[in-house]
């Protein structure tokens, strides 16, 4: 599985060697031997590799071996761009995408016997690797919007209940409201699990300038408008505004088109959901079923 994770049919960690030379007249009738050294470095969000971490680990390979390798991790979608000038054959980068397949390599190869328990416990860590959104290349969240779109015009904000789980690796935030994904799919400047609405909160906040402003600035609103309780705890998503250059604004809103079995219309998010940016902005992308393309 980590040979067809990382491109390297040739991986080997045990050699089964029928009647090997042996000293002088002796010839066994079989070895069994290994000798390697894998060390790994993995990485959980895009863009997270440092050149002077991978120097440091490669000096942990012994240049005259020729069974070591530095496997390193990541959920980018391509190769980084730092390993590249490293061209040592010894490093070799994956992405948690190949895992994933290299997975479904295995278990779907009839010749391979993988035991009920091990087939169970190999789906698990699929399951695990896309809960995290490792596997895809998802980058938008999608919430279920209603006043909240309305809020973000106002104040560039998204407020939800705290501790909320969201994906690692976002960087964008879309809302649904009105039976379509709207336009405006702003950057995500800030996202606090949970920040109590208290005017002191507000005022520490201020205080520290830049975006954490901003936040202030949410609490204040929201609690003179009594579109939130004083004291209470909120998510907060600080976002890029309609005009800010780090706004995406679609050609057209996205409407839904999802239906159930029954053939009803159903809600494409109830809740969030996920998608990509670039998949958001193709030309031509009018109806959420445009997105499964």
């Amino acid at each position: 599985m980590l040979g067809s994770a990382a491109g390297e049919a040739s991986l080997q960690l045990v050699s089964f060697v029928n009647q090997p030379a042996g000293r002088g007249a002796s010839v066994p009738d079989a070895r069994i031997s290994a000798h390697f050294a894998y060390w790994f470095e993995t990485k959980t969000a895009r863009d997270a590799l440092r050149a002077d971490q991978i120097d440091e680990h490669l000096k942990c390979l012994n240049p005259a071996a020729t069974g070591e390798r530095l496997f390193i991790v990541t959920p980018d979608p391509v190769k980084p761009s730092l390993l590249d000038r490293l061209n040592d054959p010894r490093v070799v980068w994956f992405n948690f995408r190949s895992l994933h397949d290299a997975v479904d390599a295995v278990l779907s190869d009839a010749s391979a016997f993988v035991s009920e328990h091990a087939r169970f416990l190999l789906r698990e860590f699929q399951a695990l690797l896309v809960d995290d959104g490792l596997v895809d290349n998802d980058d938008v969240v999608v919430v279920a919007a209603g006043g909240a779109y309305r809020e973000y015009l106002e104040h560039g904000v998204y407020i939800c209940q705290p501790n909320r789980a969201f994906r690692r690796g976002l960087t964008h935030l879309g809302f649904y409201a009105d039976g379509a994904i709207q336009r405006e799919v702003p950057a995500i400047l800030l996202h606090a699990d949970s920040v109590p609405f208290t005017a002191k909160e507000a005022e520490e906040r201020s205080a520290r300038g830049g975006v954490d402003a901003r936040v202030a600035d949410a609490i204040v609103a929201f609690l003179s408008s009594g579109r939130r309780t004083e004291g209470n705890d909120y998510g907060v998503f600080v976002l890029s505004n309609r005009d800010d250059p780090g706004t995406v604004v679609l050609e057209s809103v996205v409407v839904n088109d999802t239906v159930a079995a029954s053939g009803r219309p159903w809600a494409w998010t109830m809740g969030q959901r996920y998608t990509s940016l670039a998949r958001l902005s193709r030309p031509g992308v009018t109806k959420t079923s445009d997105l499964l393309a």
